[in-house]
């Protein structure tokens, strides 16, 4: 027969297996806490080296382009029409970097009606949209309240439309402010992106390689006395992202060489950069910014 010490050790034993199951539980999720903290750390300073790449390849950029303007050398001879270039870096690590030359862009603060009218029909708006696009383009940028003819807004007709917002009456500061145009739809904004910027001061832009790069079957549309426009070579945008297999990381900049510097230093992944192809000038990035061996 069993006695009430047997009920006893019993009733200790399931106390004893409970406690060691709840242990077990707690140390258990301590170790899963741990993994977890361990590998965000691991992430964190992955996407720290990445940056620090994404910063160096954009620093380099902007010194060669320096060195372009000071020595009249060819440099690393990137594309600088915004094609994207990829860049193996070794060690699993990849770059894709772009430069956009900002002078044969459409400037919304600096060119000229006619000229901006001109390019958007070719990019492919129809006529009456490209009409509207421009004035309000003037209007946005203007000093008056008086709208331009053929489709301007001024304040009132961006309340008659429940706009929360009115024209700046001054200069774009960004060309993300293209989509506060009462016209601009945000497909057409991203249509319309890769040909503006707002850092080409003289407002001249070279039609014939914006439409070879983003509407080529409207180049035959130009006409013949249409001749290419040389750029000042004033300011660059540079786009520069670093990844691996586990995190990316990347930078924006515009760029003037000389005197004028970093006008705009972001950290960013652009979301513009496409697939990129190899170029010549990767090798020369990769000697400089190949990655360390991992410990």
């Amino acid at each position: 027969m069993r006695g009430p010490a047997d009920g006893e050790d019993g009733f200790v034993l399931v106390s004893v297996l409970a406690v060691l199951a709840v242990l077990g539980a707690v140390l258990t999720a301590a170790t899963l806490q741990l993994r977890s903290a361990t590998s965000l750390v691991q992430a964190r300073a992955e996407t720290v080296r990445l940056q620090g790449a994404a910063d160096g390849i954009a620093r380099l950029i902007a010194d060669d382009l320096d060195l372009q303007r000071t020595y009249r050398t060819a440099g690393l001879g990137l594309p600088e029409d915004g094609s994207p270039v990829a860049c193996p870096l070794g060690q699993g690590r990849s770059a894709l970097l772009s430069i956009q030359d900002q002078g044969r862009l459409i400037d919304l603060n600096t060119t000229p009606r006619p000229a901006m009218e001109e390019a958007f029909r070719l990019l492919g708006v129809p006529d009456r949209e490209a009409l509207a696009l421009g004035a309000e383009i003037v209007d946005y940028r203007d000093p008056d309240d008086t709208p331009e003819p053929n489709g301007g807004a001024e304040r009132a007709q961006y309340r008659a439309q429940g706009l929360a917002w009115a024209p700046r009456n001054g200069p774009f500061l960004s060309i993300e402010e293209i989509g506060r145009l009462p016209s601009v739809t945000p497909a057409l904004a991203h249509r319309l992106a890769p040909a503006l910027t707002v850092h080409n001061p003289g407002g001249r832009f070279d039609l014939a390689g914006l439409l070879g790069r983003l509407n080529p079957a409207a180049v035959q549309k130009l006409p013949a006395s249409a001749t290419p426009v040389p750029s000042p070579r004033q300011y660059f945008r540079l786009a520069v992202v670093v990844a691996d297999a586990r995190a990316r990381a990347g930078r924006a900049v515009t760029f003037g060489p000389g005197a004028t510097g970093f006008v705009v230093w972001q950290q960013t992944v652009p979301p513009d950069l496409g697939a990129g192809g190899a170029h010549p000038a990767c090798a020369a990035i990769a000697a400089a910014f190949s990655a360390p061996p991992r410990p």
